[in-house]
């Protein structure tokens, strides 16, 4: 019997792998994503700040490389910064004199919400709580957004 017991748990583990018992849960879903807006919105102050402390703007070649370098200079919470780069899928250009970013999921390459950096009290657009995929890409009629 103590042979099988091992081979029992790993078939039990296998099973529920494929099930939803290790899902996220929607609550789960709305906490992190919550979150993970408000990080961004609070993201984008400080880039803004950081280009606008000297009269500059956003640069035309601006992208996530940027996004994250300028972070890593002025933003306070490192390990938001990280758990960002880490766990999802970003991507940053520029927009006029700001700039937008993209985060995405990671596996699956859905797009989870935009910002657009041009209301810094919220992120601009989120997809995460529809049910519809959305490609990881950037919203084309971002101006309507800004207005």
């Amino acid at each position: 019997m103590r042979k099988f017991a091992p081979f029992l748990v790993f078939i039990i583990l296998w099973g529920c792998s494929f099930s939803n018992v290790f899902a996220k849960t929607e609550e789960d879903k709305i906490r992190e994503y919550s979150a993970l807006e408000i990080t961004l919105s609070d993201m984008s102050k400080k880039i803004i700040a950081y280009y606008g402390k000297d009269g500059k703007t956003v640069p035309p070649e601006f992208d996530e490389k940027e996004f994250f370098a300028v972070l890593e200079k002025v933003y306070p919470d490192k390990g938001k910064v990280e758990n960002i780069k880490e766990n999802y899928k970003t991507r940053a250009h520029a927009i006029d004199v700001d700039y937008s970013v993209v985060l995405c999921e990671r596996e699956t390459g859905n797009k989870l919400m935009e910002d657009f950096s041009c209301t810094l009290n919220k992120v601009d657009i989120r997809y995460w709580d529809k049910t519809i995929f959305n490609a990881c890409e950037f919203e084309q009629e971002w101006k309507s957004y800004c207005k």
